[in-house]
């Protein structure tokens, strides 16, 4: 993928065609949501759109103060895949990783602290396949 060409439906909703395959893409301020986002897998393109993202909104960082860049956000889109491709069918965190809300919360954690994060326990794969 040479560039990626992000279009603007209105104030909060983007599309972007990948593969032949047009992916929405949700707006509103400091979070991108970008549906079924666990369909690509490619780091580099990944990387790219959010480059691409960036450059129409950027997002803070954690800190509130400083930016998220391209690499950053792309690691926490690959955190959501893997989350997707491990986790069973059905289960509650698989569903919700199969998009990825790409804001400054979630900026540079694992799947492990994400998960820890929202439930407030330690993470045991060994439950999630019971």
């Amino acid at each position: 993928m040479d560039s990626i060409d992000i279009k603007k439906i209105d104030d909060s909703n983007y599309e972007f065609v990948y593969r032949d395959e047009t992916f929405k893409v949700y707006y509103m301020t400091d979070l991108w949501k970008i549906y079924d986002s666990y369909k690509i897998t490619n780091s580099s393109d990944i990387k790219k759109i959010c480059k691409a993202l960036i450059d129409i909104h950027p997002i803070h960082g954690a800190d509130m103060k400083s930016y998220r860049n391209e690499i950053d956000m792309m690691y926490e889109w690959v955190q959501h895949n893997l989350a997707y491709q491990i986790l069973p069918e059905g289960n509650s965190f698989r569903n919700s990783a199969k998009d990825v809300d790409l804001d400054p919360k979630d900026q540079g954690k694992s799947l492990v602290e994400m998960y820890e994060d929202r439930t407030g326990q330690k993470i045991d794969l060994g439950d999630f396949f019971k």
